[in-house]
């Protein structure tokens, strides 16, 4: 609640708040937890993944570096208020950071020893996948876990705002291949229509949907060469579908792939029904959607104010 009466959307227009936000900080402690062993977290952990998961909900989303400490500051004050005899100076302790990258459990790390495995596997990107030079210093490190945490869940999608070159492409390809998820974006040219949109929107929806594979799309908003792009987007981000992009030929081809992979997944699926909602669940699941935006683009505000 304070958060909502001191970030509004007059000030930004992604600043909204819902009761959404309890659900999600109640999941995204429970799936902290889940990867771990109950019977061994003490409360200052458990009080640490609180502030952890509070801090990525309601910090990220943050423009200012002022809205930000006003931020730290709440939840360090919401924490001595309520977490009595719990040693909140070691549970509070900045920074805090949480992969499982060093161990298979998702528990706070260390952020010299997660800096050095970054570093020797963004080595091995560069090899196989990119040639890029990156320097891991504490804002690019933060930023990388943060798209992991993202990636990690299921209709995890980000919005990256930044100025071109500030790495939001490289950074959002290098979590991808850490996680193996296959990259897709779109080609565009001065040719490209909607309809091209459309094929490329099937496409990338059956590989996730019905081939089971892990994908993030990026998408950046150059590539917005009409109005319907957005708001296809924006549809496909709310529900996992877009209405009408399968019709005829296409949605029995489509009933066709979906039965195959149901059954080879154990699954007895009937009606069309049924066939669709399983192929939008694994949409859900599998797709991952990357959003880039320059705030410098003259579209930026109004697509931020309609599509925020």
């Amino acid at each position: 609640l304070n958060s909502q009466r001191r970030f509004t959307p007059d000030q930004q227009s992604h600043y909204i708040y819902s009761p959404r936000e309890l659900s999600r900080w109640i999941r995204a402690i429970h799936e902290s937890i889940k990867q771990q062993n109950e019977m061994d977290i003490t409360i200052e952990e458990l009080v640490r993944i609180w502030t952890h998961e509070g801090l990525r909900l309601f910090q990220d989303r943050l423009v200012e570096k002022e809205e930000r400490d006003w931020t730290d500051e709440m939840i360090d004050n919401v924490a001595k208020t309520h977490f009595i005899n719990v040693d909140l100076e070691t549970a509070l302790r900045r920074p805090i950071l949480y992969s499982d990258w060093l161990t298979k459990e998702y528990i706070s790390v260390e952020r010299e020893k997660l800096r050095e495995y970054v570093v020797a596997r963004l080595k091995i990107f560069a090899e196989e996948e990119l040639d890029v030079h990156l320097v891991v210093f504490n804002e690019v490190l933060e930023h990388i876990l943060r798209i992991d945490r993202v990636f990690r869940q299921p209709q995890g999608h980000l919005l990256l705002i930044g100025v071109s070159g500030g790495g939001k492409t490289v950074l959002s390809r290098f979590v991808a291949w850490l996680n193996g998820l296959s990259i897709f974006t779109i080609k565009v040219n001065n040719r490209y229509s909607p309809k091209d949109f459309d094929d490329d929107l099937r496409h990338v929806m059956k590989r996730a949907g019905c081939d089971n594979e892990k994908i993030c799309f990026i998408f950046d908003e150059s590539n917005v060469l009409d109005t319907s792009f957005l708001e296809r987007m924006n549809t496909l981000l709310a529900s996992g579908e877009v209405p009408g992009l399968f019709d005829g030929d296409e949605y029995t081809t489509l009933m066709n792939q979906c039965k195959e992979t149901a059954q080879r997944a154990g699954l007895i699926l009937d009606s069309e029904e049924e066939l669709y909602r399983y192929f939008t669940k694994q949409v859900r699941l599998n797709l991952h959607i990357v959003l880039t935006m320059n705030p410098a683009s003259p579209e930026f505000h109004n697509r931020a104010a309609t599509s925020p």
